[in-house]
């Protein structure tokens, strides 16, 4: 009789269990799922644009802000020859890195003609078409940065936006100069 007792007991004692199973599982609380809170400001969305080669430097170059840099150039040394030697310095570094864009263009170049004829002769060409693409992209970049060099020797406005935002920047200096001497003075 103590078997059955056993088994009897353990039915009533799941019988209670699963009663007070309820009171045992956790509270669902609705913050578990909903989110009430502010929301958040949404960050920022950005598009890179370039094409990750080479000629995005140039384009990066000529998108800096030299406002700032000219502000605090005019505050050290509001001479107009100063502003003139920084905007030569300026058109220098473009000229420099135009040289240095077109040399590595050419590198790529030559390299991608070393891999189109290697693996033209072992006969890959779906490899040696996706290659020639490749060319035909180098080849124009390189074509854009003369027609960039000949558009900066022509004062085109896309390529001595950066002058044109030094200066700016130098004369915002220079007024705030002024204006910051003639407060002093009063």
């Amino acid at each position: 009789m103590g078997l059955f007792d056993f088994l009897f007991r353990s039915k009533n004692s799941d019988k209670t269990n699963e009663g007070n199973s309820e009171n045992l599982l956790p509270e669902i609380k609705e913050e578990d799922f909903i989110d009430n809170s502010d929301p958040k400001e949404v960050g920022s969305y950005s598009v890179e644009f370039g094409s990750k080669l080479p000629i995005d430097v140039i384009y990066s170059f000529l998108k800096e802000d030299y406002q700032v840099k000219a502000y605090n150039d005019a505050l050290t040394n509001p001479d107009k020859s100063y502003k003139e030697n920084n905007i030569s310095i300026i058109r220098s570094s473009l000229e420099v890195k135009f040289k240095q864009v077109s040399l590595k263009y050419e590198d790529m170049l030559r390299d991608i003609d070393f891999h189109i004829d290697s693996r033209g002769q072992a006969g890959l060409t779906d490899v040696v078409e996706m290659l020639k693409s490749k060319r035909i992209t180098y080849e124009k970049h390189l074509t854009e940065i003369q027609k960039m060099k000949e558009d900066l020797d022509n004062q085109e406005l896309y390529m001595i936006g950066i002058f044109k935002s030094y200066e700016v920047g130098f004369l915002r200096g220079l007024a705030s100069l002024s204006l910051h001497n003639l407060k002093i003075n009063e």
